[in-house]
């Protein structure tokens, strides 16, 4: 049914919980699985590049970091307790782009032709008590394929 899914990664409680729903449908329908990090398009005064709403090399250095962390948790379990294949089936990035985290998940999605999203309800944006965070709410909103939102 599914034969690409994405799942939307920044280290909250709520994107590994659609992790592991993530990791159960891509077992169920043998899907590709893409584990996709957004470094946040924040800048800190005194980090800009010169460029407006650019990310500063040494702020995405750090957050490339935390997110491979991430990834190779994530691996790693997948290796320990599941029959995925994580050499062909599962792809793992960081990116970075002018665009908001909602728009930059669904452009990474509309490139790949993913066939459903998975995110959680609220990220690490520090906003505990909106009932559905920003980003997701902006994927529901305009994505092209079916999203899946877990708490």
């Amino acid at each position: 049914m599914f034969s690409k899914i994405l799942v939307g990664i920044d280290g909250s409680e709520y994107s590994r919980n659609a992790v592991n729903y993530a990791l159960d449908l891509a077992s169920k329908y043998d899907s590709d699985l893409f584990l996709l990090a957004i470094v946040p398009s924040k800048v800190h005064h005194g980090d800009s590049s010169g460029v407006f709403g650019m990310v500063a090399p040494s702020y995405f250095q750090e957050y490339k970091k935390e997110a491979e962390k991430w990834f190779e948790e994530i691996i790693a379990y997948i290796n320990n307790n599941t029959t995925i294949d994580t050499k062909t089936k599962v792809k793992s990035e960081v990116i970075t782009s002018p665009f908001s985290t909602a728009a930059s998940i669904l452009n990474y999605a509309e490139e790949r032709d993913v066939e459903l999203i998975v995110i959680g309800t609220r990220g690490n944006s520090g906003l505990k008590k909106m009932l559905l965070g920003s980003v997701a709410t902006d994927v529901v909103t305009y994505a092209y394929c079916p999203v899946l939102v877990i708490k």
